[in-house]
């Protein structure tokens, strides 16, 4: 079955934040990014090479891909809408940062976990007691180092989700999540396309280079993440990175930003397999495009 066939039987079970925003083109320009989006002239040779490599995959693969120099992109299938597992952390984290950066919250808050917040699966939150304190950056952090399920939950208690909406609606975002619509929703129907959740980190990359204090803790939240396979296997172990996986069922997904001397956004989502033939179709993919990515690099003048 394709990537197409498996998404449109997965029902819409509420429209929720995921369903408001499918709104805007997803070339549409996040603030102070660029306006116009180019595919590579060399393009084809890499897509080539990916469609070979995932084609006998038992189940599906999408690749979205952004250079964060030259605003360089090309996908395949990277319009597909998967579940988004633990990725949506990185759209509650980099809406934190965003009303933090904007003077609207202030990270050093502090937020009190609440039983009703509690999630049972990653991170250490889960179960601590009801009334526990924590400023908001420590929360983060949790949520995006460990992928702390329980932490998520409180952060979308806090920030709630519709001015979430009018938020992504402004990135051009046209599948978003998270949906939540009582506290300990958050992990049921939340769903993304790969070129979707690339714009988010192209996002936090551009907010960074415009004003770093306080994107880069974020940043080096995403750079301190657990996870060593899938997009890092395929690269060699000099290269910077700050990442987020996601595992949810038969979905394995990383969404990556590769900090070599030309950065660029990489993310990888699939469906329909087990978590060891995810990882190995994404460091694949990974080690694909960092060689074609270097081979760019030479050539330029």
């Amino acid at each position: 079955m394709n990537g197409r066939a498996w998404h449109r039987r997965l029902p819409w079970l509420a429209l929720g934040l995921a369903g408001l925003l499918a709104l805007a083109p997803v070339t549409a320009a996040a603030p102070g990014g660029p306006s116009v989006l180019r595919v590579p002239d060399d393009a084809a040779d890499v897509v080539r090479r990916i469609e070979r490599l995932t084609r006998w995959a038992p189940g599906v693969v999408s690749v979205w891909y952004y250079d964060l120099s030259t605003h360089e992109t090309f996908g395949v299938r990277a319009d597909e809408v998967y579940t988004a597992a633990s990725t949506v952390k990185v759209l509650i984290a980099n809406y934190l940062y965003h009303l933090a950066a904007t003077g609207q919250v202030s990270l050093d808050e502090p937020l009190a976990i609440r039983a009703v917040d509690w999630k049972d699966g990653s991170g250490i939150l889960n179960g601590v007691p009801d009334g526990t304190r924590l400023p908001l950056r420590e929360v983060a952090r949790l949520m995006l180092v460990h992928s702390d399920n329980t932490a998520a939950n409180a952060l979308m208690r806090r920030l709630g989700v519709q001015p979430m909406v009018q938020y992504y609606r402004s990135l051009g975002i046209r599948y978003g999540t998270p949906r939540m619509h009582t506290p300990g929703e958050l992990w049921e129907g939340n769903r993304i396309a790969p070129e979707d959740l690339g714009i988010v980190l192209r996002n936090i990359w551009e907010a960074a280079r415009r004003s770093p204090e306080p994107w880069e803790e974020l940043l080096g939240f995403m750079r301190e993440s657990r996870s060593k396979g899938r997009i890092p296997a395929g690269l060699p172990s000099h290269v910077p990175m700050a990442n987020k996986t996601g595992s949810k069922g038969t979905s394995f997904h990383d969404a990556a930003l590769v900090l070599d001397r030309r950065p660029y956004v990489l993310v990888v989502m699939t469906q329909g397999m087990t978590a060891r033939q995810a990882s190995h179709y994404i460091a694949a993919v990974s080690r694909e495009v960092w060689e074609w990515h270097v081979r760019r690099g030479v050539r330029r003048p």
